[in-house]
């Protein structure tokens, strides 16, 4: 009776473990795009002036 009831805790445990596994992975993903794409936004916004700026000097 004591094995079983063990059991049950452990089982209970394991999944409780499983739910925060997965919901960890999914926050630190969705925080991972999330600055991918400001990184690329102001990567793009810097380089997108720099050649517009290099391309008005080629032309004077």
């Amino acid at each position: 009776m004591y094995k079983q009831h063990k059991n049950i805790r452990l089982k209970q445990f394991k999944q409780l473990a499983y739910w925060i596994k997965r919901k960890l992975i999914l926050i630190i993903t969705a925080i991972m795009l999330g600055m991918s794409n400001a990184i690329y936004d102001e990567d793009k916004m810097i380089n997108g002036n720099q050649i517009h700026t290099e391309q008005e000097h080629k032309k004077d």
